[in-house]
């Protein structure tokens, strides 16, 4: 039988909007059903869905636990990194705190230290991805996701099948193109809506534990959408910006505000908050899944 988790010491000198974060993940934690965190978009959360779990972002977008960090990183890593480890040390993460295993990645060297300090306090599983673009890559990554598959499996005690990983993806490729097709109406001049309203959808949609729920949501969003633009309720025209390079989120979102307070509008985001994340959708009637 599954104890039901405490809340951390610190929960009640939290701000009401992550207080709401625990007392949700919480609920989802008493109801029996494991989580699974994860730092990076290549990591493969149809694993985790097939196996039964919540697959959820974890927090690293704000520099209130970067002193904190430095006390075990090196002061130049970058602050992603140190803000990352900082949340994950604190307990003030909700997701973190709650997740039964954080699944780690090889991007680069100072998240591999992050990662390796880490496993000290919680479970890591620590994915190899392949730094080059050949078939031997392509085998080295299959096999890794095999290897986390077993290791799901073995950690929650479940079989994960293939066509349970086939119905985890129909579902994550359904929420992803929902999630695709909303910011598509970006593609609009003028836009239907801020860059800033487009982000804490997407932003948003990483906290969201069920993938199905979510594509239902989404969807009902960009048809009000829609109809709203189709009435003409619009933004005026505006230079159309697209913004690129590291995450956006928390401390980060200035650059969004920065844009738009200025006569600009954000049409897109090509990096891990928009297109990386979601702009590819997995075969689902491949062979070999």
């Amino acid at each position: 039988m599954q104890l039901v988790q405490e809340l951390p010491e610190i929960f009640e000198s939290f701000a009401e909007q992550r207080k709401k974060s625990f007392l949700m993940v919480k609920e989802w934690k008493d109801q029996g059903k494991p989580i699974v965190g994860s730092y990076c978009t290549y990591f493969p959360k149809e694993i985790a869905m097939a196996a039964g779990a919540a697959s959820v972002s974890l927090c690293s977008t704000s520099d209130e636990t970067i002193a904190e960090a430095e006390k075990d990183l090196p002061k130049n890593l970058c602050p992603l990194i140190k803000s990352s480890y900082g949340f994950a040390k604190t307990d003030k993460c909700p997701f973190f705190y709650f997740s039964d295993v954080v699944v780690g990645e090889s991007t680069c060297d100072g998240k591999k230290k992050m990662y390796e300090l880490m496993s000290e306090f919680k479970d890591v599983f620590f994915l190899r991805l392949p730094h080059e673009q050949t078939e031997a890559a392509v085998q080295l990554y299959r096999n890794e996701i095999i290897r986390l598959k077993d290791y799901l499996s073995e950690k929650f005690q479940v079989e994960i099948t293939d066509e349970m990983v086939r119905e985890a993806t129909r579902v994550n490729n359904r929420a992803n193109q929902a999630l695709k097709d909303f910011y598509g109406l970006m593609k609009y001049d003028p836009t239907p809506i801020s860059g800033y309203d487009v982000f804490k959808v997407l932003y948003g949609s990483t906290f969201k534990f069920d993938r199905a729920a979510l594509a239902e949501e989404v969807i009902a969003l960009k048809q009000k959408t829609e109809e709203e633009y189709k009435a003409g309720k619009h933004f005026e025209k505006r230079p159309r910006i697209l913004i690129t390079g590291c995450p956006i989120g928390g401390a980060t979102e200035k650059v969004i505000r920065a844009v738009e307070e200025n006569g600009g509008v954000v049409v897109g985001y090509e990096n891990c908050t928009g297109e990386k994340a979601i702009g590819i959708q997995v075969d689902e009637n491949a062979e070999d899944i």
